[in-house]
Order: structure tokens, then C-alpha cells, then sequence
């Protein structure tokens, strides 16, 4: 059986892609086949090139765009922002491939240190998807509060959406991506946006998964194991390796950028990013704090509302993709 893994990034973000690619190839499982995809809409084909060279016996690599989706579904989509939000494409991978019952998401800020065979393995019943507890809802109590106050979903149970494992079957029987576009115009979730979205649909209907498979790296962050030994390493916010010298675990990082062919671009962009970029990068950390004490007031301030699930009874809509 074909372990289906998918990324979805832009021309800018695929170095990174890259480097976290490399880890996973690196530590998976030779007694296993695997395909990874790369949705997008913009990545020329000089770039994928790239990619594509690191193909080998056990790992085939595609591209798929997804602006012709985008575009039979954009009559339906209330904000037009969507076709520059590539974190927003993990939610057509069920109705896109639909030969999958089961999927692997992740996003391009990872490196993927255990075998990536044994998450695909892990048996999730018929919970939506597969995902480890969001450490900053969990640990940080202004967000935590934020998830419960806000988006209706205990601190406890919220999942961080980097690192999914997707039950195709279940998103596609239960409208998962309808759900959204519908909630798209009824909420305006501003603070962690599709993960909002994502854990306001999957309420009570996620697996948690050992928090080894998404080891969110920033700072303040405690775990009761090795982070060092985290099965993914999830470089969040604007705690980027390649911006930050002194990244927590940055070494881990460009021990895997080094054996790929964007070590040296990487390394330049670290030696590029400025004082000033840092400053902004606090800055849009103090505002997203102050993000999410906001957005609790507002809700504070007016009626509850229902966080009853609406009834999805019409036929699943099946994309075919095109050749």
C-alpha cells in the first residue's frame, strides 16, 4: 500500500519544503511506498526540478495545482483571500484524491525525524483525523482561554493542524470541506484561522496522537520527553531556523538543510534577515497575543452562540482530478 503524504506551500516557502522532505525520506522506511504531493498554484516548473530529482525507488513526488479546483468552487467561496492561502488546500485533499481513505499532511516548517510509515500505521477509527494537542492552547493560558471562549473547543482537546493524519473517508461522508466554506461565512476566526476552522469541525471527532509527532519548537514550550527526540519538529510562529541563529533545536534543522541543494540560499537568508525583521517578528507575536485577548472580550460581550454541528445530508460532491 502507497503511504500518500502531502504538502501544500508556494515558490518561496519550497526550500523549506525541501529540507523537510529530506528528513522524512531520510527516516522512513525502506519496506515501504510512498507519494508525495506538493499542492500549489504558482510553482514554476525551474522549481519543481528541484523536487523532483530526490525521487527515488520508494518515494515518487508530484505537483498538483489546484487553481482549477479553486475555480470550481469559487461561486461557493465567501472570501477571495482563500486562493492565496496555500494552509487552506489540506482541506481538499480528501475530495481532490478520492482513491485515499487515509492521508498524511504537513506543513513545510517540519522535520520529520521517525518513520513516517509508523504515523500512516496508526489505527484512528472513525475520528475525522489524526493530530497531536496545539502546546501553545494548552500552555499559554490567553490562548487557551482564547479556544474555549472563541472557537467553543476545550484547551485540552484543541490539536494543532501542522501535522495531520486525514480519515479521507470520514472528511468526504460527514462534508468536511462544505462545513468549511459554510463556516467561512459565518465566522471570522482571526487568530489561528484554518486551524480555528479545523478544530470547530472536528470537535470530538479527533484522535490525539503522541505529542512526539508534532513537537512545536518556540519558546516557553515544556514537554515531558527529549524534544530533541521528537518524532517531527515543528519549527512554529516566526521561530524559523533560518531566521534565528539561536532557534531552539536550529541545529537538528541544518544538520537535514545540509544535504540538500538549498543549504547555501538558506544560509544567506539567515545572514540577510535584519534587526528590524526580528523586531517585526515580536511585534507580530505581542499582536497575535493581544490578538486573541481581543477576540475573547468581543465574544464576552455579546450573546453565546450555539456550537450545535449543522447537518450535512446532501450527496458528497466528488472531485475528479484532471490529467
Amino acid at each position: 500500500m502507497t503511504i500518500p503524504v502531502f504538502y501544500a506551500c508556494d515558490d518561496k516557502f519550497l526550500k523549506y519544503t525541501i529540507v523537510s522532505l529530506t528528513s522524512m525520506m531520510q527516516n522512513a522506511s525502506k519496506k515501504r511506498d510512498y507519494h508525495v504531493y506538493i499542492l500549489h498554484t504558482n510553482i514554476p516548473e525551474t522549481s519543481r526540478a528541484r523536487v523532483l530529482s530526490l525521487q527515488n525507488e520508494n518515494f515518487a513526488i508530484s505537483f498538483v495545482n489546484v487553481t482549477d479546483y479553486l475555480d470550481s468552487i469559487s461561486e461557493r467561496l465567501p472570501l477571495r483571500h482563500y486562493y492565496n492561502k496555500t494552509t487552506y488546500f489540506r482541506f481538499f485533499i480528501a475530495e481532490m484524491f478520492p482513491e485515499y481513505d487515509k492521508a498524511i499532511y504537513l506543513d513545510s516548517d517540519t522535520i520529520v525525524q521517525g518513520n513516517i510509515a509508523r504515523l500512516y500505521d496508526t489505527n484512528i477509527g472513525s475520528c475525522y483525523l489524526g493530530a497531536a494537542h496545539e502546546q501553545a492552547m494548552a500552555q499559554v493560558d490567553v490562548f487557551g482561554t482564547y479556544c474555549e471562549r472563541v472557537v467553543g473547543v476545550s484547551r485540552k482537546d484543541y490539536f494543532n493542524a501542522g501535522v495531520m493524519l486525514i480519515n479521507c473517508e470520514q472528511f468526504r461522508l460527514h462534508r468536511v470541506l462544505d462545513r468549511f466554506i459554510h463556516y467561512l461565512g459565518v465566522y471570522n476566526f482571526a487568530v489561528t484561522q484554518d486551524e480555528d476552522y479545523l478544530n470547530l469541525i472536528c470537535k470530538n471527532r479527533v484522535h490525539h496522537l503522541d505529542q512526539r509527532w508534532n513537537t512545536e519548537l518556540t519558546d516557553g514550550l515544556t514537554y515531558s520527553y527529549d524534544v530533541r527526540k521528537g518524532y517531527i519538529l515543528h519549527y512554529i510562529m516566526v521561530n524559523k531556523p533560518w531566521h534565528y541563529e539561536n532557534c531552539r533545536l536550529a541545529d537538528l534543522f541544518w544538520r537535514y538543510a545540509a544535504k540538500t541543494s538549498e543549504y547555501e540560499v538558506l544560509r544567506a537568508e539567515l545572514e540577510r534577515y535584519t534587526d528590524e525583521e526580528r523586531e517585526r517578528d515580536r511585534r507580530s507575536a505581542d499582536n497575535l497575543y493581544q490578538m486573541a485577548i481581543s477576540e475573547t472580550e468581543k465574544v464576552a460581550l455579546r450573546p453565546a452562540r450555539s456550537q450545535r454541528p449543522l447537518r450535512w445530508s446532501n450527496p458528497v460532491l466528488v472531485y475528479q482530478k484532471s490529467e
